[in-house]
């Protein structure tokens, strides 16, 4: 029997959010590790899609989704997003999701972006990435009602 490695990897995270009414342009997950999202350590790999479901069944709102390669924080959950410019370093980049692409599921809301051909890539010694929300709507959400789903190739 021969073994096929697949690069392909789908990661999931469920997003620890403040429980507080939040505010257009607040941190409302910060910062979080995604466990061994690519497969080698130090090597970079491409975030392909990313899927967000919102559990709490929220209206929808526009979010942000930042990826980082290092655990730092983007501010205060429940607050402004104020990252520090050294911090900022570690950012790799962002996904929008656009209040249009939400899908509405009756009890939850379901987003999905595909192709983002977006190229991350981890610590040196490391398989993990970081991610944060910002929201740019007045949701308030549980604590682990958003789940992210991660595709990378």
């Amino acid at each position: 029997m021969s073994v096929v490695y697949s690069p392909v990897t789908y990661v999931d995270v469920t997003l620890s959010c403040d429980t507080s009414a939040l505010t257009a342009n607040d941190v409302a997950a910060d910062t979080q590790v995604v466990t061994d999202a690519l497969p080698f350590y130090g090597q970079p790999g491409i975030l392909q899609s990313l899927t967000l479901l919102d559990g709490d069944d929220q209206t929808a709102a526009a979010v942000d989704i930042y990826l980082l390669s290092s655990n730092v924080s983007l501010g205060t959950e429940n607050a402004a997003i104020s990252i520090t410019d050294a911090n900022a370093a570690s950012i790799l980049g962002v996904v929008s999701i656009a209040s249009g692409d939400w899908k509405d599921l009756i009890a939850s809301k379901l987003a999905n972006i595909n192709n983002i051909g977006m190229i991350v890539k981890p610590a040196a010694n490391s398989r993990d990435l970081y991610v944060a929300m910002v929201v740019a709507g007045t949701p308030t959400y549980t604590a682990a009602g958003q789940k992210l789903r991660l595709g990378f190739i």
